[in-house]
This record gives C-alpha cells, structure tokens and sequence, in this order.
C-alpha cells in the first residue's frame, strides 16, 4: 500500500514537473548576415565619407576602425593620415537573432601629392647670394611645414655654358608620411652692376 502511495506520488510530480515546463516555447534565433558598400582607396586629404552597412536583420550594425583613421558613430569616417586603415562591421544580434558573422574590411589611403617650388630670385653679379626660399603647394587638412618629416631644401645649379648658361634653385630632400613631392625649379637671374 505504502509503495503504491509513493509511485503515485511520484508519477504526479513528474507530471506536474512537465506540465510546468510545458508552457514555455523554445524557440530558435534566427541568423543574420552583414553587407557592406565596397569602399575604393582614398587619398590623405579626403573629405569625411559615410560606409554604408547593412544586417539583414535590420538591426544596426556598428563599425569600429583602427590605424590612420576614426569612424563616429553616424558612420563618416574620417582619414588622419596615409596608409592601411582596418575596419571591423558587427551586429550583435538579440532576443530573435543570432550575433552576424563579422565583416572584415582594408582600405588603402595613399599619400597626397606636394609641390614644392623654390622661388625666382634676382640678384647684382658680386653680390651675397639672396636667402633661397620654397613654397608649398597642396597641403591638405591644416598641415603645414611643421607636418612635415624634415622640410625641404634648395641649392644652386649652373646648367650649360655660354648664351645657354642658365643658374638654377634646385629644391630636394623633403620626406613625410602623408605626402609625396613633386619639385620645380627656380631662377636665379644674375644682373651686371
């Protein structure tokens, strides 16, 4: 009798056990997926531009960047220097989705154009030789001089002889990060007295 008693007891246990859990719904989270709009290489000095990128699942998706640039949180990234600039896409899903596999994409920022000229001069035959001086054509973001690795310099070169015989201010040796030169020439007109 006593055995009995205890069996029913624990076939309603078991029962009331399942009927509890039977009331809640298991269900699956759907998968998402990520697409991002192909970005082209950009050069220093570009202007701030928006990655668009998209979950399936309509729900946001967040891009965080690293190497010479950031990215706010509209999307607009911006460029602060030259070279390999990574960003990362993820979405990390919620109660109906699973987290989107991440997107991994490089965008190259290649360095900006500079030109460097060095500017005419004009001095008396048997005089000192005027201070040489170089203007900078192209910088781009606020740089200035003080951007620059080591700025450049200017010489003097006499080319040909005779009627043909021509001085130069010859301008070289400028180095950045950001930037690649283009140099132009100057003249050094030498007067009689």
């Amino acid at each position: 009798m006593e055995k009995t008693r205890m069996r029913l007891l624990a076939f309603s246990f078991f029962i009331c056990f399942f009927c509890g859990f039977s009331s809640f719904e298991i269900q699956a989270k759907e998968s998402q997926t990520i697409a991002v709009e192909k970005i082209t290489s950009k050069i220093y000095g570009a202007k701030p531009f928006k990655i668009s990128a998209l979950a399936s699942s309509k729900l946001p998706v967040s891009i965080l960047a690293s190497g010479p640039a950031v990215i706010d949180q509209a999307g607009f990234l911006t460029i602060k220097g030259a070279g390999l600039v990574r960003l990362i896409a993820i979405q990390n899903g919620n109660n109906q989705f699973l987290a989107a596999k991440p997107i991994l994409l490089t965008l190259e920022v290649t360095k900006a154009e500079l030109t460097v000229i060095a500017e005419d001069k004009t001095m008396i035959k048997g005089e000192n030789t005027p201070e040489l001086t170089i203007e900078y054509k192209g910088f781009a973001d606020g740089d200035s001089v003080k951007s620059l690795k080591k700025p450049a310099s200017a010489k003097i070169i006499e080319t040909g002889k005779g009627f043909l015989k021509k001085t130069r201010i010859v301008p070289s040796g400028a180095e950045s990060t950001n930037y690649t030169f283009k140099y132009l020439t100057g003249v050094l007109k030498v007067n009689s007295k």
